[in-house]
């Protein structure tokens, strides 16, 4: 059994598509870095919530690089390190940086929904959608909020 992608699996994905799944690519890659910087600042009473949203990332991150392979497309590589966007100092602060990520996430996972095929866009809007979702439970306003699946 071959592992390469079929020659019509490339050329069925559009060079947009391709595109918006590197971008989310790289966006998981730094929401993983930024939930594990985040954690020491997390409390112990919240550091399993705070773990299960790093674990999150980082299996959303292995799908749509899944993705990208099965297209026969070599995923981006997570950079050695990331420039925080917002200081963190204390609990509030790391709340803070967590709905900036999230925020980021949503709005690459709404560009990825619009263009997707039908049969596959359902898991970008739920990846924006329980992103808002977080946001909301780190008592912060997210930036968008996706409407419901049915």
């Amino acid at each position: 059994m071959s592992t390469s992608p079929s020659p019509s699996a490339t050329a069925s994905a559009s060079k947009e598509i391709i595109n918006k799944l590197d971008l989310a690519v790289a966006g998981e890659n730094a929401a993983v870095w930024a939930f594990g910087y985040l954690l020491s600042f997390i409390p112990d009473e919240n550091k399993s919530y705070a773990f299960s949203i790093f674990n999150l990332h980082r299996n959303n991150r292995d799908k749509l690089r899944l993705r990208l392979r099965d297209l026969g497309i070599t995923p981006p590589r997570p950079k050695e390190d990331y420039e925080l966007p917002i200081v963190v100092k204390d609990m509030v602060s790391a709340y803070e940086l967590a709905s900036y990520v999230e925020n980021r996430l949503i709005g690459i996972y709404i560009q990825l929904y619009a263009i997707e095929n039908k049969a596959i866009r359902r898991e970008s809007l739920q990846y924006a959608l329980d992103g808002a979702i977080r946001i909301l439970e780190f008592k912060q306003t997210p930036m968008a909020l996706p409407g419901s699946i049915t």
